[in-house]
């Protein structure tokens, strides 16, 4: 056993002993020996036949291809590839002398089917390409059989031997059915054995070659090892080219932060550093070697990263510019206005006075002129009251044709019997517009800073209640402290809110989200409160008193509810599986039971979280930076798609979006309105999708009214839009039955009487 072991190689540890590997050597001699051995049966079987019938020709060939092969196996370690040529090509001959020297045409068809089994035999012996040779040489005899091409009788044979027919079936089952399994089964060995090698090799250079590994993991990123003392012992190619090193360095001794002067030696085990060389940004993280001590330092290139931030805190500039300033008139807003309060009330001790101006026909100026014309009218009275008049400080221009201004040092009996008459006296002399001149009536309205207002968005509001209460007869008044008629009525309100939902009264409205064609792609979710005792109450009032009296969580639970009920019924009765946007409140964010609650409610439902969007405001990023980010990616792990919503309403740092893990960006209506008016309002909406589309953010235009806000957007590659244009926000079932009548199109002309 052991000599046949040796002679046909069945062991893949022997020494190579020919050209070709030791496995193929093995099929050869395998295939050689079988056909010798059957070669040299059917010599001697036929023999005495072949004698007694005189069929000399029929004992030459059994001969002569027994002679063949085991020539052919002498020589089958050294000349290899001769070696299987000549194999394959006996085989083709053999199948060639059954077509010539057999009478009957049906047997010389199936010798012709000998030439098969070149194909399989040539893949194991010699690779695809000699076995696609001959599979295309197999037409030849595909063809002559398929054709009944009789080649026999050709070397003038009349006879053949008897029981011809077992000696050809014979040889191709023999040949089929015991030669090639055989080889093929040595093949199969040797792949199994390789294979194994191969995961043996892998794991023992895993274990022995772990800081080699380390390093060159990724060949695209500058990695440099250092020793316990930060001498540089080894860098890769990529670092090399990248910080122009020289190989002297591994041997010199180099220090790492002589090599790079903006290194430090990290305090904490994943500190992260950013490096500027070579005009260019570099993230360096420094990495333990395991059992060794080494560190391997990691070059990250974070040009881009940079240049996007840099891009993204001019856009930030250019829109706080923007967010302090009304887009109408160009003058001060109401933000800037509040901002400035707020500074004056927190640096200086002393109380001060905002007082709200307005003209006393205000509604007749916006029906009688243009808007150019009512713009210039409320410019003209600005530039009076901050040049022409001493006292009033923070002028600006904070609503609707109202302008506020602060007033520092005064009593309220001066400032509203002399201070203010002498503004309204400058202010209502006639203002002169193009060939006509108008004559403005103003009236004030005051609040007073104490310290029981808890910011100056409240006192404003407070000199904008007082301006309600003013008239011609009396222009000047001021804000009763003692009212608590809002106080009450927001009370009243948050009692029978609780109660709404604590009942679940609250129901759902969808606002589709569509293309610039009107297809409808996702929903958004709207809370809606009709109460019996008020009547429909609009969301902004129950929203916020929602969450001034902590009850915003409730409130968000009950609606997550209800979508997913929702969600749950469509795709049960409707088949409908768009995704629907709930929006999430700072106070929803912070909870630590947040994401378990949300999942339990899709669980309950069987609602998967890819089927909802979680739309947060740029509050609750701001809030707690790590908590944000963990719990955003804890969200996206679950499936979910993470949005900003409202963005450009009072975001205060547009670069920290790069840090945060963001799905989508809605642009609120307050950057949509003027982009077909404005081109600065348009260039910076423009600049800011750009930026999203760098940062692979996919950008959702809100409150679109007009077709040209569409078509601007669509310009600008925005791909979702939602507002009025499209749809309001309607009921389940009014959802549902436009469906039901008109598909998801939602283009302006398709359109359902709403129940």
């Amino acid at each position: 056993m052991h000599f046949l072991s040796k002679f046909f190689l069945l062991s893949d540890e022997q020494t190579p002993i020919g050209n070709a590997p030791n496995w193929r050597i093995s099929v050869l001699r395998i295939l050689l020996s079988l056909g010798m051995l059957l070669c040299f049966a059917i010599t001697l079987h036929t023999f005495s036949i072949g004698m007694e019938y005189n069929f000399i020709t029929v004992l030459i060939l059994p001969a002569l291809f027994f002679i063949t092969t085991s020539a052919l196996l002498s020589l089958s370690a050294r000349f290899y590839h001769f070696t299987a040529h000549t194999f394959l090509l006996a085989i083709v001959f053999a199948s060639v002398c059954m077509n010539f020297f057999l009478i009957d045409l049906e047997l010389a068809q199936v010798g012709s089917m000998y030439m098969f089994a070149c194909p399989i035999i040539a893949l194991l012996l010699l690779g695809y390409r000699v076995s696609l040779f001959y599979s295309v040489l197999n037409l030849v005899p595909f063809y002559i059989i398929l054709n009944d091409i009789n080649f026999t009788g050709q070397m003038g044979i009349t006879e053949q031997l008897p029981n011809a027919s077992w000696y050809i079936l014979g040889l191709i089952f023999l040949f089929f059915n015991i030669c090639i399994p055989l080889a093929i089964a040595r093949t199969t060995v040797a792949a199994k054995r390789l294979n194994q090698s191969i995961i043996d090799s892998n794991t023992h250079l895993a274990q022995k070659n772990d800081l080699y590994r380390t390093f060159f993991v990724e060949s695209n990123k500058a990695k440099i090892i250092v020793d316990n003392t930060f001498t540089i012992t080894d860098f890769n190619q990529h670092a090399k080219t990248l910080f122009n090193l020289t190989d002297n360095l591994k041997t010199s001794g180099a220090g790492l932060f002589h090599t790079f002067p903006q290194l430090t030696e990290p305090k904490n085990k994943n500190d992260k550093q950013l490096i500027e060389m070579n005009n260019a940004y570099f993230q360096v993280m420094c990495e333990d070697v395991n059992d060794s001590t080494y560190k391997v330092y990691e070059f990250i290139d974070c040009t881009q990263e940079q240049i996007i931030k840099q891009n993204l805190i001019n856009i930030e500039q250019e829109n706080k510019r923007l967010k302090y300033c009304d887009s109408r008139t160009q003058l001060p807003n109401r933000d800037w206005f509040e901002f400035q309060c707020e500074r004056l009330r927190e640096k200086y001790s002393k109380p001060f006075y905002v007082v709200v101006m307005q003209t006393a026909n205000n509604e007749y100026l916006n029906l009688k002129l243009n808007a150019n014309d009512v713009k210039s009218l409320i410019t003209a009275a600005y530039k009076r009251l901050k040049y022409d008049v001493q006292g009033p400080l923070l002028c600006s221009h904070i609503s609707s044709n109202k302008l506020a201004f602060v007033v520092t040092d005064v009593s309220a009996h001066t400032l509203k019997r002399q201070l203010l008459v002498e503004i309204k006296h400058i202010l209502d002399q006639d203002y002169a517009l193009e060939d006509r001149k108008f004559n403005l009536s103003f009236l004030f309205g005051f609040a007073h800073s104490d310290g029981n207002l808890k910011s100056s968005t409240n006192i404003i509001a407070n000199a904008i209640s007082a301006l309600k209460q003013a008239n011609i007869n009396e222009p000047f008044t001021g804000y009763n402290e003692q009212t608590s008629n809002d106080f009450v009525e927001k009370y009243e309100i948050s009692m029978l809110l609780d109660e709404a939902i604590q009942n679940a009264e609250l129901d759902v409205h969808y606002q589709p989200k569509v293309t610039s064609t009107g297809k409808c792609i996702g929903l958004e979710a709207l809370a809606r409160w009709h109460s019996p005792t008020l009547g429909t109450v609009s969301p902004d009032v129950f929203i916020a008193i929602a969450e001034e009296y902590k009850m915003i969580s409730r409130l968000t639970d009950l609606i997550i509810q209800k979508v997913c009920a929702q969600i749950a019924y469509w795709s049960q009765g409707t088949n409908l599986t768009l995704p629907v946007a709930i929006n999430i409140s700072l106070i929803d964010f912070s909870q630590k039971d947040f994401v378990s609650k949300l999942v339990k409610s899709l669980a309950d439902f069987n609602v998967k979280p890819q089927q909802v969007e979680l739309e947060l405001t740029e509050t609750s990023l701001d809030a707690n930076k790590d908590h944000s980010l963990s719990l955003m990616q804890s969200l996206q792990s679950w499936g979910f798609t993470i949005s900003v919503d409202d963005f450009g309403v009072g975001y205060s740092n547009i670069a920290r979006l790069a840090e945060y893990p963001i799905n989508k960006l809605k642009l609120d209506r307050s950057l949509i309105s003027q982009i077909t008016d404005s081109p600065r309002q348009k260039s910076l909406v423009k600049a800011v999708h750009a930026m999203c589309k760098e940062l692979n953010i996919k950008c959702v235009a809100e409150g679109v009214e007009t077709a040209e806000q569409v078509n601007t957007m669509a310009q600008m590659g925005c791909k979702e839009f939602q507002g009025y244009y499209f749809s309001k926000p309607l009921s389940a079932k009014d959802f549902s039955n436009h469906i039901q009548t008109f598909g998801y199109d939602f283009t302006p002309k398709k359109s359902l009487t709403v129940s």
